[in-house]
């Protein structure tokens, strides 16, 4: 194995600060000893900052980002990384000699520490300096990908510098970044018709965003953790790791890590692409109160090391939403441009030179104003359904329910239906659909073909299922297992060395039903049915509360004992609970005139308490570039819990079908 490949993405006349993280690209190319028969390797690779000329060649000092775990097909074909690395508080001896430095890389450690864990690579150090650039290992590597100037020997000179500091200390600095998992935004349509007996459903966010925060300027590998978290496994090899993992401070001051020097806040704005010069604000819902709406939410918490998501639902209110409506200054517009805005009350300085430093963000968007349903003349229809995406490359959820409800000519249908799924990539990429549900009710105008189905997956599996041809269909049912599944083989970089990691997905997977398809033949009961005045002999009737459920948190395990590396994987993670209960009724009835009548009503709830939680690894390597104890940390995710009423229809009368 080679790093054939070394980029830093990061205009190198500028400092690099400590404590402030580089972005680089790296390529990395392995072959097998048995070309026809290639393997698939999982490699920690390693890089340090070392001396560009060392005042002692022997001993030059040097200092490492932790691992980053790479899954290689040893097949000959370059792969391509793209990664972040940081010059830790280890590296502050370094900065302080205010001279050049370089990068090193290594794989699975150093040669005693890649014996220890039986690593069979031929994959030696390259130290990337102009001294060694000659060096036929370090030509093997090239720093640019253009095959006219390839640029040999992957030099890259760096002014490695002390963390900034200000008036109160060293100085952080936050950057932000804006995404939403899609490029539509939309004007909820305001009912108007057919509202249910308690009110219109809950108006629909315009967008849903994800802001992601990164904070400068503390050292990526030291915060707080829970001493609960700690693995058993780590504290019997490791008796006093709790007291380590405290980094020789003080309570106060190691909460303060997480904490921001002032108020900061997240905003955003909306402004049509065709018109620069006028913003309008959007509302958020407010995290703490999902019943409230806010014009910016505060940023209290920022874990050092990882991306920091939070998801946030925005909405058109006000000066916003008199823009965009019909007479309004943007009515006629259809681009825009959805602006995120983070806020600190608080000086920052850290690294210029990756060109990102604008604490706003900016999304295209194309508004659409929602219509209601057209009424065909042959069918009527309640129709609803909700998705979120949320998490990022490492663990995401996908999460999407819907519900149709339908009346036309042949009879009633109703179906509900929830899915939950597992993505992301630790080292390898996993895709689970963890929990499914679905219930459908089919009354047919020829009683013969009235139908009934239920089914629920757990992790793919059919774990219940109801199948019914009848007349006449009564269900009630209240379904809940407890189910489990473990997703293994994935890694993560700690220290010099990868740390093997299990996924466990646990919890409920359930659905409640009161459900009834049935035939009337009671002139008074199907007068009532659809309030209508007409003689009706015979109508039919669907009458449902059907309520699937999933209650599902996650796990991790995973760790590493080694004579220099001993470390754990901490966890604290909910991945989807969420309840999505049905009521509706829906009702055909044919007169003696042979006429088609209809009438229906559903509503549709839904609590979801998605995707949230902290991932460390923890432990202590007593490897020379490395800190005595480390806090690597994976993932940092929070979302408030979503209480809406997504469907409030009710037909007030009978309509005759065509």
């Amino acid at each position: 194995m080679r790093l054939t490949h070394l980029d830093v993405k990061y205009d190198l006349s500028k400092p690099v600060y400590v404590n402030n993280r580089v972005p680089i690209t790296f390529g990395i190319t392995a072959n097998s000893d048995d070309p026809a028969n290639p393997t698939t390797e999982n490699v920690a690779v390693t890089f340090s900052f070392v001396e560009a000329n060392p005042s002692d060649p022997n001993n030059p000092i040097a200092c490492s980002s932790s691992a980053i775990n790479v899954e290689v097909i040893c097949d000959g074909t370059e792969r391509f990384v793209d990664a972040f690395i940081w010059p830790t508080t280890q590296c502050a001896e370094l900065a302080a000699k205010n001279a050049e430095v370089n990068l090193q890389v290594d794989f699975n450690g150093d040669p005693e520490l890649a014996a220890e864990i039986g690593s069979k690579l031929t994959a030696p150090s390259v130290v990337f300096t102009e001294a060694r650039r000659s060096d036929e290992l370090n030509q093997r590597c090239r720093a640019s990908l253009d095959a006219a100037d390839p640029k040999p020997g992957c030099v890259h000179a760096i002014n490695l510098q002390p963390t900034p500091t200000g008036a109160e200390g060293s100085l952080i600095d936050v950057r932000y970044a804006l995404s939403s998992s899609s490029s539509v935004a939309i004007v909820p349509m305001v009912q108007t018709e057919d509202i249910g007996p308690e009110g219109p459903a809950d108006v629909d966010p315009t967008l849903v965003v994800q802001s992601r925060f990164v904070i400068n300027g503390r050292d990526p590998y030291i915060s707080p953790l829970d001493p609960a978290l700690i693995p058993p496994a780590l504290l019997e090899a490791v008796p006093d790791i709790e007291e380590e993992l405290k980094f020789d401070l003080d309570d106060a001051t190691l909460a303060a890590l997480t904490t921001l020097p002032g108020k900061a806040t997240v905003s955003y704005t909306i402004r049509s692409a065709a018109d620069s010069n006028t913003q309008m604000p959007l509302t958020i819902r407010d995290p703490a109160d999902p019943t409230k709406k806010v014009a910016e939410v505060v940023v209290e918490k920022i874990v050092p090391g990882t991306p920091n998501d939070a998801v946030h639902e925005l909405f058109l209110e006000g000066a916003a939403l008199e823009a965009v409506a019909p007479g309004g200054v943007w009515a006629n517009q259809n681009d825009f441009i959805v602006r995120g805005c983070f806020t600190g009350e608080f000086a920052q300085g850290g690294n210029e030179g990756d060109g990102n430093l604008d604490d706003c963000r900016e999304l295209e968007v194309v508004l659409v104003r929602e219509a209601s349903s057209a009424s065909a003349a042959s069918s009527r229809s309640f129709n609803k359904a909700f998705e979120r995406k949320l998490g990022n490359d490492r663990i995401a959820i996908e999460s999407s329910m819907s519900t149709q409800n339908r009346l036309d000519l042949s009879g009633a249908f109703s179906r509900t239906e929830g899915e939950v799924a597992l993505k992301g990539k630790i080292g390898k990429s996993f895709d689970l659909t963890l929990a499914r549900a679905f219930a459908d009710a089919n009354l047919a105008v020829d009683p013969t073909k009235t139908s009934y189905e239920v089914g629920v997956d757990a992790f793919g599996k059919r774990i219940f299922g109801v199948s019914e041809q009848a007349s006449i269909i009564v269900q009630t049912e209240d379904f809940s297992a407890s189910k489990s599944f473990t997703i293994g083989n994935l890694g993560f970089g700690f220290g010099p060395v990868t740390v093997g990691i299990k996924i466990g997905v646990g919890g409920t997977i359930g659905v409640e039903l009161e459900d009834t398809l049935e035939v009337l033949a009671d002139n008074t009961s199907c007068q009532a049915l659809l309030n209508a005045p007409d003689t009706i002999p015979q109508c039919g009737r669907i009458t449902r509360v059907t309520s699937p459920n999933f209650g599902l948190t996650g796990s991790l395990e995973g760790g590493i004992d080694l004579k220099i590396v001993k470390a754990g994987v901490a966890a604290d993670l909910r991945f989807a609970t969420t309840s999505f209960p049905l009521e509706t009724t829906l009702g055909f009835g044919i007169t003696d005139q042979n006429k088609m009548l209809v009438r229906g009503n559903a509503t549709w709830d839904m609590t979801f308490t998605p995707l949230s939680g902290d991932i460390s690894i923890v432990g202590k390597v007593g490897f020379r570039r490395f800190a005595k104890r480390l806090k690597v940390h994976l993932f940092s995710f929070s979302t408030p819990t979503i209480e809406t009423r997504l469907l409030s229809a009710s037909m007030a009368n009978f309509e005759e079908l065509q």
